[in-house]
């Protein structure tokens, strides 16, 4: 058991603290703050994308904007974006907002669909309609051909977050991701298993807080949107 907090630890001491704070409440020694990207062009729309560089649209910009009203107030003091340019363009826009520095890091990228890049869904269908019934009916137990399977796309990301948690400073992050990565970080801290991961809505510019005492995370809020 993590005695960073003891069973006597009052319920108060935990939850009484607004998140929307830029002070951690008492016992908190690492805060990670997680949100979608923007939405991206229509052109994706209805598209296998991980790999792919998507501008955002026009409103996934404003949808961003509008979640600096909510992650300005929090203060984060360093922002980590995927490499892809819906979430580092994403990223530039809160970091404007906010006045902070931005780095990459691969490991936070979306899922590379491999030989599916870019193609529609009913063409992969038409294409290899046994691996596209297998992958509706267990999409976290494929492997795209000459892409990536989710195991392996777990692996990198719940590496990629540990080594965040693990970071002595600064203790305020934001991470600014894909919905991908965010549902395999929360079911990471959350204990769920895989093939309930599509239960955890992310919506583009969606927000959750992630409080840690010692090694011990609290989901204080998930996909809060402004």
């Amino acid at each position: 058991m993590d005695r960073s907090i003891s069973l006597w630890t009052p319920a108060s001491t935990l939850m009484s603290n607004d998140w929307r704070s830029a002070d951690c409440p008492a016992g908190v020694t690492k805060r990670i703050l997680l949100m979608r990207h923007g939405e991206t062009e229509a052109s994706a729309r209805g598209r296998c994308y991980g790999k792919l560089d998507i501008p955002l649209s026009d409103e996934g910009k404003r949808q961003v904007e509008r979640a600096t009203t909510l992650i300005r107030p929090l203060q984060p003091d360093l922002i980590i974006s995927s490499p892809r340019i819906r979430a580092s363009d994403s990223a530039a826009i809160v970091a404007d907002a906010c006045r902070v520095t931005v780095h990459t890091d691969d490991d936070f990228a979306e899922l590379d669909f491999g030989d599916c890049e870019g193609k529609r869904y009913e063409d992969v269908e038409r294409e290899d309609p046994e691996f596209y019934a297998s992958w509706m009916a267990n999409p976290t137990e494929v492997t795209f051909p000459n892409g990536e399977s989710y195991q392996a796309m777990e692996t990198r990301v719940v590496s990629a977050y540990q080594r965040l948690v693990d970071r002595t400073e600064p203790t305020k992050l934001l991470l600014v991701a894909h919905g991908g990565v965010n549902r395999i970080v929360l079911s990471h801290i959350l204990d769920i298993s895989p093939k309930h991961i599509f239960r955890l809505e992310q919506t583009y510019a969606g927000l959750s807080c992630i409080d840690y005492f010692g090694n011990t995370p609290l989901l204080r809020v998930m996909n809060a949107v402004a």
